[in-house]
This record gives structure tokens, C-alpha cells and sequence, in this order.
């Protein structure tokens, strides 16, 4: 079981990973009962947690947290009651699909499930128990069981248990074991369990934050785990409730955080580029191979080019290779190192162009072509040079390739969320007043040729300009900007986070921060020509002259600060994440139109002061790790979390409490 990290870290992989799956259609496996006689009296439904199955895992072979419940089930009521653990996504972001996407997964799987045995099993009763992510699935089921929108009337159902609901809160479910201060990181149910109120058990560790937070302590986390946790990706059109989604600007941010590596083979990436090279130097060409080769090198290379593409590599690659060597995480650094020196881009597009004029004669009916053709010429010329495009990359120790996928599917969510925590916390940071007024006075201090001024206001600025170009260096503002633009906060935190980031980000900083300096050093000199040592002649030509040299820096240092000044964001892009249309970009780019600088930094001075930049200081105080959703000690401790009076842990009473309603319809 994994050490107990820190509820602030517990924060971090909760939002990056409790957060995947489209509306996928699916069939429910086969159930083998041909007939009513082979029907139990009871049909138990357990779902896992994130990761914990896949969608071809053998639903009689119990997995995860819930597996001794399943044990304890056959051992006190053997084929009486048929287990039955639910194959489905169970991913987070990390096959191309959202959390919710996973989720819905669950819920149509379920339900397919449900409505097959209870139309062919007329009295067999049920009971559904989910764990984590299949909690989440298991009591949206049984609110709408409960509310007459169900697989099956609410009174075949004898009992649902949730471990660590990311639901929780729901009205209708009961709390066992030890109260809660907060809710799910998902929302509690709006229409509540109905008439499944009073058979709904839900357990919850209270340091397991994917069941219990309090988002009015942290609204930035709370709202982006909502949206995470909720809203599908591109691909899918249903949200958490069965609604469809309208929430395109949501949509693209829960996308945003997806990396597809489902088809990705890393370690076959050096093999495939050189089974290309050989198959179209064969006499004749096997069309339908370099088909499957290039797409398969197409379908690898293709989520890592994302990766940095999206700035994400740049993000994480410092805290990766600090990971020990020979750990996944200094795997992926190196695989992220190699592919930067890399043309990705080039060799995506060769692969790309080979997969297509393959694909496009193997449709007009050919399936070799002779190494003479113009056909085949065509194929490898744009081959000549895709080795030397993927040399860094295919140089890569098979063993750093072998764990790196694991690690690179989720870096996009957990180095963005981190990027968000950080860029909310520099804002609260930031004496925004303070700069202001010295960007404003400094110019005028060199235009006075005002040595000692200028030196004093210039070491004030490079002193309140060091959390931001910390800041600066290590996130993309403007992008980071657009995230939070899209984050629902009726407190407005986020919102003036988004539009500082906003203006921070269509600003020089690292330019800036830089004529501030050479600004300070010129300033310096002059005035120790001006007030040399004792025993040396002061200079006053020579501080004229040195002072001189300020005026075209301080001309530079004016033309750079002007968008800072006026609070306009004029490098702020038209795009949210880089592809899609995005209105929350052109709502910000309209705010700071006329936004009033002076006002908005006094909501920052009052926002630095607030519970929520405090909570936000001491996660990254602490130190934001990409962390994996286990990493939670709370969220999976349940084997020790005691529940009752008598010393029962969350895995025993769940069980002994299934097996008593079991037992009672019997």
C-alpha cells in the first residue's frame, strides 16, 4: 500500500486523476444463464476503482479494494449469489478519453448489465457496491433506480454501498463510520437517492479528498474538479447526469488534459522505423505492411509530439529527471529529453503522408508495388530521411521506453493542474500595486538622469519581479489564463487570477525583468562615480556619461511595460488549448479591454489575504507532485479506516452489511 502523502498532495492527484471516458457504445458481456433456472436469488454488481479493471477483465475474477467484499460474498452464500465485477475504461486520461468519459463507460455497462438479468431473473434481487470512480458510477445508477429511471424497479434492490464516493453528500445515503466536513469532489447528486433512501451506505475516509472537500476553502480546486469530474471530452456527448452537454468551453478543457497512448508502443518505436526502411527496399513492396508500419509509428509518435507541443514536456521535464533513475518518471524525462531533440514534427508528418499514399493504393485495389515504380519512388523518398529525424528518440534505452507511457498519459492533467495551483498562488504573491507604480516612476527617473532614484526604484522593481519571472519561466501564462477563465468561482478568485495571468501573459516578462536590471547596473555605476570611496574624486562627467547610456533602456524598458500598464493582454490567443474556437478566450481578451489595472490589483491585494490563497500558498509550499491516482494514502486505506464501535474496518462492515440484507431476502 502506498505511504500517506499530504492531504495538499492528496488535492493534486484527486483533481488530476479523479477527474475520463466518452459515450462510448458497448455491449454488456455475456451473463451465462440461458434460462430462469440458473438464476441466483441475489445478483451482486461491484464496480472498481480507477484502474483497477479494463474493459476485457473477466467479471467473474474479483479485482481491487472490493475483492474481499466479492470473497465474502461467495463464502457465505455460495451459488446463491452470483458476483459479478464490472469490466469497463476505469482510466484517467490516460487513453484518450476524459474521467467522465470513463464514467459513463460504467454507468452503460452497468445498466446494459442490470436490464439484462433483471428482464431474464424476474426474483432475483440486487445489490451494487462501487469503489472510488465506480462509486461514482454505482450511485449515479442508484439515484436513478431510486428516482424510477432505472434498469429496474427500486424494490429489487436490497442494498448499495459506496467507498470513497466522489458523489458524496448525496441526500438519501447514509454515513458510516466517521463524519465528513465536506462533499465529493463531483457534487453531491442533485436528485438524491429517492426511493433507495435508507438502503444506500456510503463510507468515507475524511482526509480522502476525492469524497470529502471543501471547496468553499478551495474554490479553484473544488470548481475544476467539478468540470473534470462531470464533463465528457470531445468525442462524447453526455455529462455525468445523462444530460446532454452544452458546455463546449468545459469540454475542451477536460480534452485539453487528455493524452492518448492506448496505441502508443514506445519500445517497438526503433524496430518499426527500421521494418519501414526494409519493407520499401524490398523488390516488391508489401503495401499493406508499410501501411500498418507507418500507422503504427504514426499512432506513437503522435501523443508525445502533443506533449510538447502543449508546452507540457518544457513543464515537467525539470521534475521528472529529478525522479530516481530507473523509475518510470526518469524514464518519461528522458524519453521527453531525446523527443525534444528530435523532429517529431517532420517525422510525424513523413509517416503520415507514408500511411496515407499506402492506404490510398491498397483502396484502388494494389497490394505490392515493384521497388521501380514511380509509386514506390514516391513512398521512399518520403522515408530517406526519417531515421536521422527520430535518431534522438530511437536512442532511447528500451528500458526507459518500457515504463514511460505509463507516466506520459497522465502528465498533461497533472502538470496543468500544477501550472493552474502555481500561477493562482504567483498572482496572490504578486505586489501588483507596488510594480505599477514603479513601472511608472522608473522611466521617469532615468528621463531626470536621476541616478539615485532610479537605482533605488529599479531594486525595488527586481525584487517584486522575482516571483513573477520564477513564474514566468516555468508556466505559459497565456494558456494557463485561458484554463482558468473557464473555471466556474462565484468568489471571482479565479477570474482575477485568469485575467492577471491574461495580462502577465501577453507581456515580456523575461524581457522586461532584464532592462529592469541593466537599469539597477547602469545606475550603480553612476552613482558611485558620483559618491566614490574615500580618498577618491567624485565624477560627475563620468556618472553623466554612464547615465546617458540609461536612456535608450529606459525608452525599451517604457515600449515593454505599456500592455502591463494599460491592462491589456495583446498577445492573448484566439484559441483555448491550442485547437478548438474558444469563447473564453475572447471573454477575457474583451475584459481587459477596458479593464481598470489599479482596481484589479487591489482585488489581488484582498485576495492574497484570503483562506483560499493561504490553502494555495501551502500546496505549493509543499511541493506539487504529478502524482498517480494511488497516491492518496487516505483513498486507499479502507482495510484500516475503523467504522464502528466495535473496531470494524470499511471492508468488513461493507461486507458483513451486504451479506446481512442478502441474507434477509433469502
Amino acid at each position: 500500500m502506498p505511504a500517506r502523502r499530504s492531504r495538499a498532495r492528496n488535492v493534486v492527484a484527486l483533481v488530476v486523476c479523479a477527474t475520463v471516458a466518452g459515450s462510448v457504445a458497448v455491449t454488456a458481456p455475456a451473463i451465462a444463464h440461458a434460462d430462469p433456472t440458473s438464476c441466483a436469488a441475489t445478483f451482486n454488481l461491484l464496480i472498481p476503482g480507477t484502474w483497477e479493471t479494463s474493459e476485457n477483465a473477466d467479471p467473474h475474477q474479483a479485482v481491487g479494494i472490493l475483492a474481499p467484499v466479492a470473497d465474502a460474498i461467495t463464502v457465505a452464500h455460495g451459488n446463491r449469489a452470483q458476483v459479478y465485477t464490472l469490466p469497463y475504461m476505469a482510466r484517467a486520461f490516460d487513453n484518450g478519453h476524459t474521467y467522465a468519459d470513463s464514467k459513463v463507460d460504467a454507468v452503460t455497462r452497468a445498466t446494459a448489465v442490470l436490464t439484462d438479468v433483471s428482464r431474464k431473473c424476474t426474483n432475483t434481487k440486487f445489490t451494487i457496491t462501487g469503489y472510488s470512480q465506480g462509486a461514482d458510477a454505482a450511485g449515479d445508477l442508484a439515484s436513478r433506480i431510486g428516482n424510477d429511471n432505472g434498469p429496474m424497479p427500486a424494490d429489487r434492490v436490497l442494498a448499495v454501498g459506496l467507498l470513497a464516493d466522489p458523489g458524496a453528500g448525496t441526500k438519501g445515503s447514509a454515513t458510516v463510520g466517521p463524519r465528513t466536513s465536506g462533499h465529493g469532489i463531483a457534487d453531491p447528486r442533485p436528485h438524491g437517492m429517492g426511493t433507495l433512501s435508507g438502503r444506500v451506505a456510503s463510507i468515507c475516509d475524511p482526509g480522502d479528498l476525492y469524497c470529502s472537500i471543501r471547496k468553499g476553502d478551495n474554490p479553484l480546486l473544488g470548481s475544476l474538479g467539478s468540470i473534470l469530474s462531470k464533463t465528457p471530452g470531445t468525442n462524447g456527448n453526455t455529462s455525468n447526469n445523462g444530460d446532454t452537454s452544452t458546455d463546449g468551453g468545459n469540454a475542451r478543457l477536460a480534452t485539453a488534459l487528455t493524452s492518448d497512448f492506448s496505441g502508443a508502443d514506445l519500445p517497438a518505436l526503433g524496430r518499426n522505423v527500421a521494418t519501414l526502411s526494409q519493407q520499401l527496399s524490398a523488390p516488391n513492396i508489401d503495401i499493406g505492411g508499410v501501411a500498418a508500419t507507418a500507422s503504427s509509428l504514426a499512432t506513437t509518435l503522435a501523443p508525445i509530439a502533443d506533449l510538447i507541443d502543449s508546452g507540457t514536456a518544457h513543464a515537467a521535464t525539470a521534475q521528472l529527471s529529478a525522479a530516481p533513475v530507473g523509475s518510470p518518471e526518469h524514464g518519461a524525462s528522458e524519453v521527453l529529453s531525446k523527443a525534444g531533440a528530435s523532429d517529431l514534427s517532420a517525422a510525424l508528418t513523413t509517416v503520415t503522408t507514408i500511411a496515407d499514399t499506402a492506404r490510398k493504393l491498397t483502396d484502388a485495389g494494389t497490394s505490392t508495388v515493384a521497388a521501380t515504380s514511380g509509386d514506390a519512388a514516391q513512398l521512399s523518398a518520403a522515408a530517406t530521411t526519417l531515421g536521422d529525424h527520430l535518431a534522438p528518440l530511437t536512442s532511447t534505452p528500451a528500458d526507459a521506453l518500457q515504463g514511460a507511457s505509463t507516466v506520459l498519459s497522465v502528465l498533461k492533467p497533472a502538470t496543468v493542474v500544477g501550472q493552474v495551483l502555481n500561477v493562482a498562488t504567483g498572482v496572490t504573491a504578486l505586489d501588483m500595486p507596488g510594480v505599477l507604480r514603479n513601472l511608472t516612476v522608473l522611466p521617469r527617473k532615468v528621463a531626470a538622469l536621476d541616478a539615485r532614484g532610479a537605482h533605488q526604484v529599479a531594486g525595488e522593481l527586481n525584487n517584486q519581479f522575482s516571483p513573477l519571472v520564477k513564474m514566468a519561466a516555468a508556466v505559459d501564462l497565456r494558456w494557463v489564463s485561458q484554463v482558468l477563465s473557464v473555471i466556474p468561482d462565484p468568489t471571482g478568485y479565479t477570474q482575477i487570477a485568469a485575467l492577471v495571468a491574461s495580462i502577465l501573459g501577453g507581456v515580456d516578462v523575461i524581457r522586461l525583468a532584464t532592462l529592469i536590471g541593466q537599469i539597477q547596473e547602469i545606475a550603480w555605476t553612476a552613482v558611485e562615480k558620483l559618491l566614490p570611496p574615500p580618498g577618491k574624486a567624485p565624477d560627475p562627467l563620468g556618472a553623466g556619461a554612464a547615465m546617458a547610456g540609461l536612456l535608450p533602456v529606459g525608452l525599451d524598458l517604457a515600449s515593454v511595460a505599456v500592455n502591463m500598464l494599460s491592462g491589456k493582454a495583446s498577445k492573448t490567443p484566439p484559441e483555448l488549448l491550442g485547437k478548438a474556437s474558444n469563447t473564453a478566450a475572447t471573454s477575457i481578451s474583451t475584459q481587459t479591454e477596458n479593464v481598470d489595472l489599479p482596481a484589479l490589483t487591489g482585488s489581488l491585494t484582498t485576495m492574497a489575504q484570503s483562506q483560499g490563497a493561504e490553502d494555495l500558498t501551502a500546496l505549493v509550499g509543499e511541493g506539487l507532485k504529478a502524482a498517480s491516482f494511488f497516491t492518496s494514502g487516505a483513498h486507499t486505506n479502507y482495510n484500516a479506516l475503523v467504522v464502528d464501535n466495535v473496531g470494524r474496518n470499511a471492508i468488513t462492515w461493507l461486507s458483513d452489511w451486504l451479506n446481512l440484507q442478502i441474507e434477509r431476502s433469502v
